[in-house]
């Protein structure tokens, strides 16, 4: 193939009245075959480069789909993460209003315990009180003369001996009477009331 510079330093031969023209045919005839294998690579070439374009504008679309792909998962995860954080909050309020429902409760059983141990340890103090009440009228009544035993007052007790023995032998003295008397004739005389105390 000729390059620019070859065409630019050809030099015709001269043949009398100007260019030899055989010379000049086949030059031209060389530059027409290059210039047709030149027209068909540059033919070829924007074939090519219309393949490769539309191979380029192809990828620019995959581009720009995968663009707005990663602009919509952006976007997607931005709102995943709003709406994490959402209810992330709405889930700690609702543990803090759970947590603070679970202390009220706490806070009232506990108060509810300490008033049924107030009442408890009251009615404590007041058996211990009423307990002691009842020790103290027991202690006096032990030390009251009542309950005062002493030997000297266990001597009555030999006299009563005696007092057993008289009607004991009033007793047997009737029984042997009414064996002798029909029982059938009973009469109001058989009938004593013995006097104990005598």
């Amino acid at each position: 193939m000729i390059t620019p510079i070859e065409i630019q330093n050809k030099v015709f031969k001269s043949g009398g009245l100007g260019y030899d023209k055989k010379d000049v045919d086949n030059f031209m005839n060389e530059i027409l075959d290059n210039y047709e294998e030149l027209y068909r690579d540059r033919m070829e070439m924007r074939d090519r480069i219309s393949v490769l374009n539309e191979g380029i504008q192809y990828y620019k679309s995959i581009e720009k789909t995968l663009q707005k792909a990663l602009v919509l998962a952006e976007k997607t995860a931005e709102e995943t993460k709003a709406n994490a954080r959402k209810n992330a909050q709405v889930i700690e309020q609702e543990a803090v209003s759970k947590a603070t429902i679970i202390l009220d409760d706490a806070k009232r059983e506990l108060e509810a315990v300490r008033k049924q141990t107030v009442e408890l340890v009251r009615q404590y103090d007041m058996y211990k009180a009423r307990f002691k009440s009842l020790m103290a009228s027991q202690n006096e009544l032990l030390d009251s003369q009542s309950f005062s035993i002493k030997l000297e007052d266990l001597s009555m007790f030999d006299a009563v001996s005696d007092t057993v023995e008289v009607p004991v032998r009033v007793y047997e003295e009737q029984n042997t009477k009414s064996e002798l008397v029909n029982p059938l004739e009973d009469s109001e005389d058989d009938i004593q009331i013995l006097n104990l105390d005598e």
